[in-house]
């Protein structure tokens, strides 16, 4: 099977039929994936890679549970197959980071606007995506629905949406380079925070 990407916690891989699986990363490649991005973003001090992939693991299985149990539309996380306690098949989705990374900014706009869409759903529905991320965790199905596409970072209590939402990730710098227009991705941060940022 072709390798689609790697990140901490799973190795998606194509299934060749329009799906995809995401398998868990074994304890050797997934500390090996956060020690190279310590190499590239921070210290990479032993300690807290270990550490880091054991709280990865450990809130992806909470994650898993939340899916089986949880109050969303199948298409809405691209229609999962949960085949283990970590492990799952889902449809492939085109990243959204990359069509909005070439797109000019009226198609932009429209992406985020799907974006907002989506996770206002998702509040209200309680289970959200760690930091409301555009820059990895989100993609486009085969309709043209954003749709939430990494399960392994869920939150669903209210304190920690709440929490969530005070920390306005969305405003960081490094979303801003997922952006190809200034102007997209101001919009981008105007709706965010007009939807999302008025938590006190």
């Amino acid at each position: 099977m072709k390798v689609l990407g790697r990140g901490w916690q799973y190795t998606t891989y194509d299934l060749g039929n329009g799906r995809v699986l995401k398998k868990y990363n074994s304890s050797f490649v997934g500390c090996w994936v956060i020690f190279r991005d310590f190499l590239t973003y921070g210290s990479p001090m032993p300690w807290r890679i270990l550490g880091s992939f054991q709280d990865c693991r450990e809130k992806a299985l909470v994650s898993i549970q939340k899916v089986i149990n949880g109050p969303l539309d199948p298409w809405m996380i691209g229609t999962p197959k949960i085949l283990n306690e970590l492990d799952y098949e889902q449809d492939k989705l085109t990243p959204l980071h990359s069509l909005i990374s070439k797109a000019e900014v009226e198609e932009g706009k429209r992406l985020v606007d799907e974006f907002v869409g989506l996770n206002k759903t998702l509040v209200e529905r309680g289970l959200i995506d760690k930091n409301f991320n555009i820059t990895q965790n989100f993609g486009l199905d085969s309709k043209g629905r954003v749709v939430l596409m990494d399960l392994g970072e869920l939150y669903s209590d209210r304190v920690s949406i709440d929490e969530q939402q005070r920390k306005r990730m969305w405003a960081n710098a490094h979303v801003a380079k997922v952006f190809s227009n200034k102007e997209a991705h101001s919009y981008y941060v105007e709706q965010m925070d007009k939807n999302f940022g008025s938590v006190n």
